[in-house]
């Protein structure tokens, strides 16, 4: 009876030797379960094994264990298998209580309107005759030939006519509407005649009227042969230095400026009523048919061009197509003004 008891006795103790160990095995992996966020490799576990018992898959077990080879875990190889829960925060009872209260209404204090100004009648807009010195009275096109110049309907049928829609449609305008517009000048008075100096040296090489001239003829055997003969000067010889400058006698306009075969460069004014003035030998003109001058103004440069033997002004003046001496008609006393002066210094500027 008492080896049964003994022997029943030894048996227990054995069986919860063994137990011990088993227990505390469950215990560590039941740490592990619980924190849920490190696994330690044991032998004969398996990537895949463990992803299982952790609820993962294997790209999510490789997405939280990015530099680890799963396919060679060794023993003791620490795994992530998840992330610790973050823990809650509550917000206090009073921090609640105050984001579920409403905001305290804030006043709001209404603008004073503004006064109101005073009532202004419209006034009628001035005309455009009152404001400006001159206008231009233009007659409008009619509804017709604005349609021919414009047919914006009609596809172009070439560049050129694109381009041509494209400029604005002006108006026609007479001759006698553009010559208004144009600058004018006091006719000259042909009994009253008072001309500037067309330079400043005012020397005469060779005055008005008869003077002995030479030539080359042909003679016998087509030779050549240069002779003298009594001739007539119809102009005045005014010496002065290449490039020296030449001035408008009196207000006019510019009829011609060109080259002659005789007179070389040349210019000649009409100033109205009959009466010109003519402008030879020089070395450059700077003026051009059409342009309105006015006295003192310069008009050229004393060259040699043409028939002459020396730089010089050929200077004539011509009234109802006659040439006349204008020696006597010439102000001896008069400058060129300082505004004209100024005038030349600027356009002589500009050219250069």
């Amino acid at each position: 009876m008492r080896l049964a008891v003994l022997t029943l006795v030894l048996a227990s103790l054995s069986l919860n030797l063994h137990a011990a160990p088993k227990g505390r095995r469950s215990k560590r992996a039941s740490h592990h379960a619980a924190n849920g966020s490190v696994h330690v490799i044991r032998k004969g576990e398996t990537a895949a094994k463990v992803a299982r018992d952790n609820g993962l898959s294997l790209p999510e077990l490789k997405r939280l264990n990015p530099g680890l080879n799963l396919a060679r875990l060794s023993v003791g190889t620490r795994l992530k298998v998840g992330s610790a829960p973050a823990a809650r925060l509550e917000a206090p009872a009073e921090t609640a209580d105050l984001a579920q209260a409403p905001a305290p209404a804030v006043p709001v204090t209404p603008l004073a309107a503004l006064p109101a100004g005073p009532d202004i009648a419209p006034a009628p807009m001035p005309h455009l005759e009152g404001l400006l010195p001159y206008q231009m009275r233009i007659p409008l096109p009619s509804a017709a030939t604005a349609a021919a110049q414009l047919d914006r309907h009609q596809a172009p049928a070439s560049t050129e006519d694109l381009l041509a829609r494209m400029r604005p449609v002006v108006p026609p305008v007479s001759e006698a509407e553009l010559n208004a517009l144009l600058p004018t000048f006091t006719p000259a008075d042909p009994d009253h005649l008072d001309l500037l100096w067309p330079v400043e040296t005012r020397t005469i090489s060779s005055a008005w009227g008869p003077r002995m001239r030479t030539k080359m003829v042909r003679v016998k055997n087509h030779r050549k042969k240069r002779i003298r003969y009594r001739g007539r000067h119809k102009g005045v010889d005014l010496t002065a230095p290449m490039g020296t400058a030449i001035y408008a006698a009196m207000d006019g306009k510019v009829i011609m400026a060109a080259r002659h075969r005789q007179y070389g460069n040349y210019v000649i004014i009409d100033h109205g009523n009959g009466v010109m003035t003519l402008y030879a030998h020089a070395k450059l003109n700077l003026v051009h048919e059409g342009d309105i001058v006015r006295r003192g103004q310069k008009i050229a440069e004393v060259g040699r061009t043409g028939n002459a033997t020396g730089p010089h002004l050929h200077f004539e003046l011509r009234v109802d197509g006659v040439q006349q001496n204008p020696l006597p008609a010439l102000d001896d006393e008069e400058e060129i003004p300082a505004e004209m002066a100024a005038q030349n210094a600027a356009l002589e500027d500009a050219r250069r």
